[in-house]
């Protein structure tokens, strides 16, 4: 199982998907660029606890992928 973390201003989301199902794979590929296209950032994190990595593309081969929202200044 892959997980989609999206995190807002009440706290995060999680998505789950089997990547086996290839219809699963497709909505998280369809959230990752409705997200990314309104500014989140994407991180790829892995299990081990080493740094994550800031990927562009939609990788369902990613563990987990973490979605930042776009840091606005006041």
């Amino acid at each position: 199982m892959a997980v989609q973390i999206v995190m807002d201003r009440t706290g995060d989301t999680r998505h789950e998907f089997d990547v086996a199902d290839s219809n699963a794979v497709a909505l998280a590929e369809e959230r990752f660029r409705q997200l990314t296209g309104k500014g989140f950032r994407a991180v790829a994190l892995s299990g081990d606890g080493s740094p994550g990595k800031l990927v562009e593309k939609f990788d369902p081969t990613a563990e987990q992928t973490l979605f930042i929202p776009q840091l606005q200044g006041g």
